[in-house]
């Protein structure tokens, strides 16, 4: 094959890229997280294993979910801690 097709088919793939995603662990599981490129914009998500579905079902094997920036998780606890402690 000739560098010239192969750039080809580079180009192509890469146009067709929507995202990307890494595998993380977690305290309870296995997971991926990632980005998704949508209307222009970049969508940070999550994908977890499906373990409600039962066998031979036709249930999905993963669900996916908008990320949720630790930044704002953290902010939240402390805030939520805050309110707490004036209780």
């Amino acid at each position: 094959m000739s560098d010239n097709t192969e750039t080809k088919k580079t180009n192509e793939w890469a146009e067709r890229e929507i995202g990307a995603l890494w595998k993380r662990e977690g305290s309870n599981q296995k997971y991926l997280s990632g980005k998704l490129k949508v209307g222009g914009d970049e969508v940070g998500v999550v994908v977890f294993t499906n373990r409600s579905k039962a066998e031979g079902s036709n249930q999905p094997d993963f669900r996916m979910y908008r990320d949720k920036p630790m930044e704002k998780q953290e902010a939240q606890q402390e805030t939520q801690q805050e309110q707490d402690n004036v209780l």
